[in-house]
């Protein structure tokens, strides 16, 4: 086998409060993660080069010491002790910025196809083991169910699907999910406790505090139909059972804004080549 097809699927939070700064920068959760059906779809080929290619259909150039792909196989090359060389291309569905989990669901797409590819014989504890060293989400697509997470994002129990659908809005900003963990950690402890205590999502108030624009627009559909923010934004969600409950909410979107109907998934495709 020379080359392999990945499906990587996108995920939402259901709810994410912040806890606690661990001495090593990190910060413990509390969280629901929700497999959905919104895929990247990825290829691996091998190459009598020696080189690592990555790139995807969005156009921008990669760097290829910031981009969390190039980071999984080097990560990768480094546990087995040889270096790994492919070309992998992305076709990229899943919005970048967005808090569905893009780049991280790459990352482990792309260590689970290289470890069948190549034939290494890892198991998922050795790629989730590589995988906490690229972020928070990594080991979650890994892990392949849904789950509840706390820790880190690392700490997984297996958690039940949701029933409901979604209905996802794309208002087309990138949020920066760095730079609401630093506004997180400027804010008094009080104030902090208070959105623990009243928000499902622990960034929801700092997200519309930076996106004046969005804000106006969420505090109306949130009035029609209870809206939430999946990880550090920009993608919002409704959840429904039938599209009679979100028919007025879809004549209030603005124009401006993408959106897309997806369902839950009870597992990760990627579960396909793992043991």
């Amino acid at each position: 086998m020379n080359k392999i097809s990945i499906t990587c699927p996108a995920k939402l939070n259901l709810n994410l409060s912040v806890l606690k700064k661990k001495i090593n920068g990190m910060h413990e959760i509390d969280s629901q993660f929700q497999l959905i059906n919104l895929f990247d779809e990825m290829k691996i080929e091998k190459t009598d080069s020696k080189l690592l290619n990555v790139s995807t259909n969005i156009g921008s150039s990669i760097n290829a010491e910031k981009n969390i792909v190039y980071k999984a196989i080097n990560e990768l090359s480094n546990y087995i002790g040889r270096q790994i060389f492919c070309n992998i291309t992305i076709k990229k569905n899943i919005p970048l910025g967005g808090g569905l989990g893009g780049g991280s669901s790459n990352a482990a797409g792309a260590l689970i196809g290289v470890n069948e590819l190549f034939e290494l014989g890892l198991s998922s504890k050795d790629l989730i083991k590589i995988g906490k060293k690229l972020g928070a989400d990594v080991p979650f697509f890994i892990f392949g169910k849904n789950a509840h997470a706390s820790g880190t994002g690392d700490v997984l129990l297996e958690a039940k699907s949701s029933s409901k659908k979604f209905l996802l809005l794309f208002p087309q900003v990138h949020s920066s999910t760095k730079e609401l963990f630093h506004q997180w950690d400027r804010l008094s402890k009080d104030s902090q406790n208070r959105i623990l205590k009243n928000e499902e999502n622990s960034f929801l108030p700092l997200f519309l505090q930076n996106n004046q624009d969005i804000k106006e627009s969420f505090n109306q559909l949130n009035d029609l139909c209870s809206l939430r923010l999946s990880g550090t934004g920009s993608t919002m969600f409704f959840m429904y059972e039938n599209k009679g409950e979100i028919e007025k909410t879809l004549k209030k979107i603005p124009s401006k804004w993408r959106h897309s109907f997806c369902e839950p998934l009870q597992c990760s495709p990627l579960l396909t080549y793992l043991t």
